[in-house]
């Protein structure tokens, strides 16, 4: 038994997470307390706005038409392993950084360094007042597979919606967060889900309502299984 224990404490001592938060590891959404969640809003960009490099453009002038079912998938896979809760609305197309109507994160694209290099950035939330923006790059060839030479919407937004969440780049070359595109990750990896949950906690799971007709049902049944066991008993 003092084997045994002194070996789970041993692979508890070299357990040692590999993801980071931002500079200032108390951003976040919602209550600045660690491990608490919240719900956060996010918007698409109308183009044209002024951005923190030129002008933004709307993703809708250079993306695939499937484009927001990949991004909703991404915010979806974050959503499942913490306690968080996403919901979009309509931008107001105010400038990226001035006070807005528009969500929480606002999504957009921006002319960054050509092609194969910079695919896309996203600000930590409060850090700034482009804070939880997430651009992506329109010189880019983007596409819903991720097929060779294009470049998938889903991983990027995935990786990208971390940082907006307020988690920096891992050093696990499982993890999402690494600081390259690696699209033969497709979900998140046990370091990212530590990390994610380190800020906002675990799933909270809602109790299911059982069916008005099953509450009918009960009574039905007691009775039926009343009226058979006094007919065995009358034997």
């Amino acid at each position: 038994m003092k084997l045994l224990k002194f070996l789970l404490l041993l692979i508890a001592s070299t357990n040692v997470n590999a993801y980071t938060l931002s500079p200032s590891s108390s951003a976040k959404w919602g209550s600045p307390t660690l491990g608490t969640g919240a719900t956060i809003s996010y918007s698409y960009m109308l183009g044209g706005e002024a951005c923190d490099i030129g002008s933004c453009s709307s993703l809708d002038s250079f993306m695939p038409t499937d484009y927001k079912t990949e991004i909703g998938k991404a915010f979806d896979a974050w959503s499942s392993v913490t306690n968080l809760n996403f919901f979009e609305v309509t931008d107001d197309g105010a400038d990226a950084g001035s006070i807005t109507s528009s969500g929480d994160i606002r999504i957009g694209g921006e002319n960054m360094d050509g092609q194969h290099g910079v695919l896309a950035h996203a600000y930590y939330p409060h850090t700034s007042s482009w804070g939880g923006d997430l651009h992506f790059d329109l010189n880019e060839t983007w596409s819903i597979d991720g097929l060779a030479g294009t470049i998938s919407i889903f991983w990027v937004a995935l990786h990208e919606i971390g940082h907006s969440l307020g988690l920096g780049h891992s050093d696990d070359s499982n993890s999402i967060m690494g600081p390259y595109y690696n699209p033969h990750l497709t979900t998140l990896g046990a370091d990212d889900i530590a990390g994610i949950q380190h800020l906002y906690g675990t799933p909270v799971l809602s109790a299911v309502p059982i069916p008005a007709a099953l509450w009918l049902l009960a009574p039905a049944l007691i009775g039926l299984f009343g009226f058979r066991k006094t007919n065995l008993n009358s034997i």
